[in-house]
């Protein structure tokens, strides 16, 4: 019999470790999530403890000696155990704590669960479970959260909270501010007020304010900063605006233009509009026409002709644009309707052919003879496309140094690139070709030789007679007449000399002539040039013109 009560209680004591295996559960009040790691800003902390198996033979204890142990207390009932609570005691934020990490304190503690096994009146075996459970003191700690507000709303209050509100008397103050849209009350320090503004105010909605947390004196005061952001948001406030026709035959004065042999059914353009508050490719934009005998609008944005309009004169008509919350803008449009066999062909009216100095930048407008035109590159070498930017109407040449060569001259130094225009969509598209060529001149080796020539000018004159050379003049005497020679460019004075002497003749006989006349003296003056003498013949006493030879 003493054999076969061993061995029942052999199995007996197998089946226990098979069914009463257990670990301790550690959880916070009013919360059944099991957790290792607790926090507190300084004030005690309640800590549940229960095993995973109910039993009335289980029992805690706090492992003596070990790490942060006298900082926690244990309560509980014997054997009628659950549940055990552990307290960590008030403690507050200790800088010069060894150990911890920036702005933490760590302590922890190892608790240990006992569960017995009994049979009958006997405890036969004893069963252990440990567990390390971490409690975290935090440093002060602004805790308002970031928040969003409506564009154009009356003046937003702001809660200012820390993780010490209930133990500690905490003082609050702003440390900077993004466009003076925050204020701190007053009367209640807590209390911090947004002055909402308008979404487009700027690019960027989001405003910030830093805001400082401080309590305690001394060596004991604690100190915390936080930016904290209000986001503006987007209301469907606005109309939408900038009502446009794109795509259609405009003239040079931007006016859409309508020949006369289109019909109906044909496509002027498309419309389009801006709202900064709708993101149209989500909430499109509505486009409609009121009471227009001439027009319409379909597809949402296609506009038409409603029938074929040959008269030749302005049209008159209003687009009316909505968003989806039915905001709306109108705009009236005038259509030129011109006669067809008048609409010459597209071209591109800016001169081709153009020079610039060295190492300099060239720009060139594009212009053609018609509206709603653009502008592209589309031909020329590499190298030479390499030296043109085009920027909507504006062609630039990059400033190129000149080329000295002897075999192509200044062919080396001419770029051309070609531009093509283009103007109208789909089946009315029209396009115009032009080559525009660039040619950089050697300015400042042009420049020196012109200032040689005049040194051998100046040279030439002091051999031929005093003065001389550009500007040089001289008076030949003829009676009681002077006859005033002023050479110009390159004209000596010896040249002007003797092409005086050669109108001699003349000069004195229409001078005769004169003076039979009026009976009285007369005085002239000729004016030399490189091709001939200009001689004009005027009163001595009025000064007044009387004749031109």
């Amino acid at each position: 019999m003493k054999i076969i009560k061993l061995f029942v209680i052999h199995m007996l004591l197998l089946s226990s470790f098979q069914t009463l295996a257990f670990s301790v559960i550690a959880t916070e009040d009013n919360s059944s999530t099991p957790k290792d790691n607790f926090s507190t800003p300084g004030i005690a902390k309640v800590i549940n403890l229960k095993s995973s198996k109910s039993s009335s033979l289980l029992e805690f204890a706090i492992v003596p000696g070990l790490l942060d142990s006298k900082k926690f207390t244990l309560k509980g009932d014997g054997r009628n155990l659950e549940p055990y609570t552990l307290t960590f005691e008030a403690t507050d934020f200790n800088k010069s704590r060894d150990g911890s990490i920036p702005g933490k304190n760590i302590y922890q503690v190892k608790v240990r669960a006992s569960l017995t096994t009994s049979i009958g009146n006997e405890d036969i075996f004893t069963e252990t479970a440990d567990k390390i459970i971490t409690v975290t003191v935090e440093e002060l700690r602004i805790t308002t959260a970031d928040i969003s507000v409506p564009e154009n709303t009356l003046p937003t209050s702001i809660r200012l909270t820390t993780n010490k509100d209930a133990t500690k008397n905490v003082i609050f103050s702003i440390n900077s501010v993004d466009n003076d849209r925050f204020v701190l009350s007053a009367f209640d320090n807590d209390r911090l007020s947004f002055e909402t503004t308008d979404f487009e105010a700027r690019e960027n909605n989001i405003y910030s304010v830093t805001i400082t947390a401080r309590t305690g004196k001394g060596d004991e005061a604690e100190v915390a900063t936080k930016t904290i952001t209000v986001t503006v948001t987007d209301l469907d406030d606005e109309a939408p605006t900038n009502i446009q026709i794109n795509n259609a035959i405009t003239d040079i004065n931007g006016f859409v233009t309508l020949a006369n042999d289109k019909g109906d059914d044909f496509v002027i353009g498309t419309l389009s509009a801006t709202d900064p508050d709708t993101d149209t490719t989500t909430n499109a934009l509505t486009f409609t026409i009121d009471n227009s005998p001439d027009f319409e609008i379909v597809n949402r944005n296609q506009l038409k002709t409603k029938r074929s309009i040959t008269a030749i004169g302005d049209i008159d008509f209003t687009v009316t644009v909505r968003n989806h919350v039915n905001q709306s803008t109108d705009k009236t449009f005038t259509i030129k309707v011109v006669d067809a066999k008048k609409i010459g062909a597209l071209e591109i009216t800016s001169t081709g052919n153009v020079s610039v100095s060295k190492n300099k930048q060239k720009e060139i407008d594009l212009t053609a003879n018609k509206g709603g035109v653009n502008f592209s590159i589309t031909g020329g070498t590499q190298g030479d496309k390499a030296k043109f930017t085009l920027s909507g109407t504006v062609l630039t040449f990059k400033a190129t140094d000149f080329k000295a060569t002897d075999f192509k001259g200044d062919d080396d130094n001419t770029y051309s690139v070609e531009i093509t225009a283009t103007r109208g969509s789909d089946s009315d598209i029209e396009t115009a070709k032009k080559t525009f060529a660039v040619t950089v001149q050697n300015t400042e080796d042009k420049d020196k030789d012109k200032d040689k020539d005049k040194d051998k000018d100046k040279d030439k004159d002091k051999d031929e007679g005093e003065g001389g050379g550009e500007g040089g003049e001289d008076t030949v005497k003829a009676g009681n007449a002077e006859v005033t020679a002023q050479a110009v460019r390159k004209e000596s004075k010896s040249a002007s000399k003797l092409l005086l002497s050669k109108v001699g003749k003349t000069l004195m006989g229409r001078l005769s002539y004169i003076r039979h006349k009026n009976k009285q003296e007369s005085s002239f003056s000729a004016n030399g040039f490189v091709n001939g003498i200009q001689v004009s013949f005027a009163d001595s006493q009025t000064n007044s013109l009387i004749n031109r030879v």
